[in-house]
């Protein structure tokens, strides 16, 4: 489990990665990142802006 600094930093980086894909693979990336963490999850969909 990462430490929650860290994990707010890869969420970042993600979100950073994924701006400039279309919403409907962001949506899909989110499922699955939210299968591996609902957190993370929730919190990509967050900083993207993604219901």
């Amino acid at each position: 489990m990462l430490p929650s600094d860290e994990k707010g930093r890869l969420t970042c980086n993600i979100a950073n990665a994924m701006r400039g894909v279309p919403r409907e693979i962001q949506e899909r990336q989110i499922v699955h990142f939210a299968k591996a963490d609902p957190h993370c999850g929730a919190e990509v969909a967050r900083k993207l802006g993604v219901k």
